[in-house]
């Protein structure tokens, strides 16, 4: 499986020597798949996936968790995988500082609740309207690392990276429904419906 895992990041990679070419890659996101995925080295099922994304040709890809720890050094998306659980198992369960740092420069929650978040991180005694609020935030943070979600985002982009080069496409729409899908963590059913007519109708790949 490290072969494989090794030949496939070498295939995306600018440099063809493995200690280089793994320097090229950073994290991107983290998500957690509710249905088994497969990792880029073959191994089978996995629910924990990192998305990396290579610095020096912007290509992306996704690897399980444990693979990028092991064999690439990259180790960001532990602590959003523990923050995960936690917040599965409890509702009212809190994030850590850096999960709420990493939410936050994604886009995946306001100004608002972020300052909310942090000025309530230690607090066991809250109003019934505090602890709404939160739990509120805690659940956007989970429909921001579902696997649906980031399948969401793939198509998004996929669609304003083909707009680059197909001028006379009005990415208006496509604009908006990626700030909406920033704000409430996915798609609504009608919003992806109209997505996918798009990626048909121009026979976007």
């Amino acid at each position: 499986m490290h072969y494989k895992l090794t030949e496939e990041i070498l295939n995306l990679s600018e440099s063809k020597e493995w200690d280089f070419a793994k320097l090229e890659w950073s994290f991107e996101f983290a998500y957690y798949a509710e249905e088994l995925q497969k990792c880029l080295c073959g191994h089978y099922p996995i629910k924990n996936i990192c998305v990396i994304k290579n610095r020096r040709n912007s290509s992306v890809t996704e690897v399980g968790n444990c693979c990028i720890n092991k064999f690439l050094g990259i180790d960001e998306g532990n602590k959003i995988f523990i923050s995960i659980k936690k917040l599965k198992d409890s509702e009212t369960a809190s994030m850590s500082s850096e999960v709420i740092e990493y939410i936050y420069k994604k886009k995946g929650i306001s100004d608002f609740e972020y300052n909310f978040y942090k000025s309530i991180y230690r607090k066991r005694i809250m109003s019934d309207k505090q602890w709404d609020i939160k739990k509120r935030i805690n659940q956007k943070f989970l429909n921001f690392t579902s696997y649906e979600t980031n399948s969401h985002f793939n198509k998004i982009n996929l669609v304003l990276k083909w707009a680059q080069t197909n001028i006379t496409f009005n990415t208006d729409f496509v604009q908006s429904i990626k700030k909406s899908c920033q704000k409430n963590g996915r798609l609504t059913e009608k919003q992806l419906e109209s997505l996918n007519k798009i990626i048909s109708a121009f026979k976007i790949q």
